[in-house]
């Protein structure tokens, strides 16, 4: 019984080394991504952008500087600097709506006004 409480502590310890390595190359693919999104952006007033962190809190400001393992987000209103590293970064956007978001909404409101015209129009012939 010894024995074989001592074998299932060695393989818990070494299943959790091998997650956490395992963790590793995805944790470094994804901060690689983000860093070349945040390096596209570039620095300046205009470069708005809002980050969500893996501890579930978001910034929103613009980028003011960028460095290897970390970039500096500033809120415009308040002028607060955030030291953020790319690997705490979950998810990073423009603060506006997406291209795609304002393409669905375009079409929307022009199926929209098709609709409203062909029942005015039906309407008024007697239908």
């Amino acid at each position: 019984m010894k024995h074989f409480a001592l074998l299932m502590a060695v393989v818990i310890a070494f299943n959790n080394i091998s997650t956490s390595q395992a963790l590793q190359p995805e944790l470094s693919a994804k901060s690689a991504r983000i860093k070349a999104e945040v390096q596209k952006r570039g620095t300046s007033e205009k470069s708005q952008v809002r980050v969500d962190l893996r501890n579930r809190t978001r910034v929103k400001g613009y980028i003011s500087k960028i460095e290897d393992t970390t970039f500096e987000v500033t809120a415009k209103n308040t002028g607060q600097a955030t030291t953020i590293s790319y690997v705490d970064v979950e998810k990073i956007q423009g603060a506006g709506m997406s291209t795609g978001a304002k393409i669905g909404i375009v079409a929307g409101v022009a199926v929209a006004v098709t609709v409203v015209a062909f029942v005015i129009a039906f309407k008024s012939h007697g239908y």
